[in-house]
């Protein structure tokens, strides 16, 4: 393990508190993927059906700061059974890295760690680490060398990229035997019951009319895109844990795309939302604990040959 001395802003559970944390979101998990199923079509106030355009790059460059302040980090534990399954740890590609939420983690456990990022500013906001190269490139053209990555990951991102692409270049950038990575996460848990109803309603309803299009592969956790060879659901055993303040949550919701878009259109909705949730939080400064499960697809895109036995 390749370990280094790094703030982290998540509190670990125990053992027997994680095994409850993964019972319960099993639990909530079946009862979104239900609720989500009757959620597919984007409709205003009037129930008219309503086109929000995909962001573009521009939109990354935007939100840089934000993303780094706001953006929860994932658990070691993800990053740990990532090494396990692949061939080894020499290199890792994180692609579509945003400001490193996912390289930081991935640098305890791979000796180099190259981060690529299309968005410059989201780049020049990634904190700089020895083992991490941090790059302008797109993940669908990145520049890396032919079969020179024992890993690629690309951690709440895939639903921005242009898959097929994408795929051609993971094809062409791993080491036989190389594991690729989709990593994303659930919608907020774990919160007190008049505060979680009024997460879900805003994620499922409320929200609807703004969410771009690429919400349905993330509420699919990715199942609806094609994968590069055999693949696999995540383990469903990785949670990203927080103890938030209501100014916390606040911050985290303002980056949604929903949120960033209906201010692009002339709707601010943060005022509305924080006075709502100051009625519902009471003492702004009380923290809660509230949890991400990690979702996601992994598989062995080249897998490597067997040499035939002689007989």
């Amino acid at each position: 393990m390749y370990s280094q001395h790094r703030s982290v802003t998540l509190n670990i559970v125990s053992t027997s508190s994680s095994e409850q944390l993964h019972e319960n979101a099993y639990i909530r998990g079946r009862a979104w993927t239900k609720r989500l199923s009757h959620n597919k079509v984007i409709t205003d106030d009037r129930d008219q059906a309503v086109t929000v355009k995909s962001p573009d790059h521009g939109w990354f460059d935007s939100i840089a700061a934000a993303y780094a302040e706001q953006r929860p980090h994932y658990p070691d534990s993800i990053f740990r059974w990532i090494a396990s399954q692949a061939p080894d740890q020499n290199l890792c590609w994180d692609a579509a890295c945003g400001n490193g939420q996912a390289s930081l983690g991935l640098a305890d456990f791979f000796a180099t760690v190259i981060a690529t990022d299309l968005s410059s500013n989201q780049i020049e906001a990634a904190p700089p680490h020895p083992r991490i190269q941090f790059r302008v490139a797109s993940a669908e053209n990145s520049g890396l060398a032919t079969e020179c990555c024992s890993a690629v990951i690309c951690a709440t991102a895939i639903h921005w990229l242009d898959v097929d692409c994408f795929n051609q270049e993971c094809l062409r950038v791993l080491s036989p035997g190389g594991l690729l990575v989709w990593l994303g996460y659930d919608p907020i848990q774990g919160a007190p019951a008049p505060i979680q109803q009024w997460l879900d309603d805003l994620y499922l309803q409320r929200l609807k009319c703004w969410w771009p299009p690429q919400r349905r592969h993330v509420e699919a956790r990715y199942r609806d895109l094609t994968f590069p060879g055999k693949s696999e659901q995540l383990p469903r055993n990785h949670f990203i844990v927080l103890r938030w303040s209501m100014h916390d949550l606040l911050g985290f919701i303002s980056t949604w795309s929903a949120l960033r878009l209906a201010k692009q259109k002339g709707t601010d909705l943060l005022p509305k939302l924080q006075k709502e949730l100051t009625h519902l939080w009471g003492y702004e400064e009380t923290e809660i604990n509230l949890f991400l499960p990690l979702m996601g697809r992994w598989g062995i895109p080249k897998p490597i040959a067997i040499p035939p036995r002689l007989t």
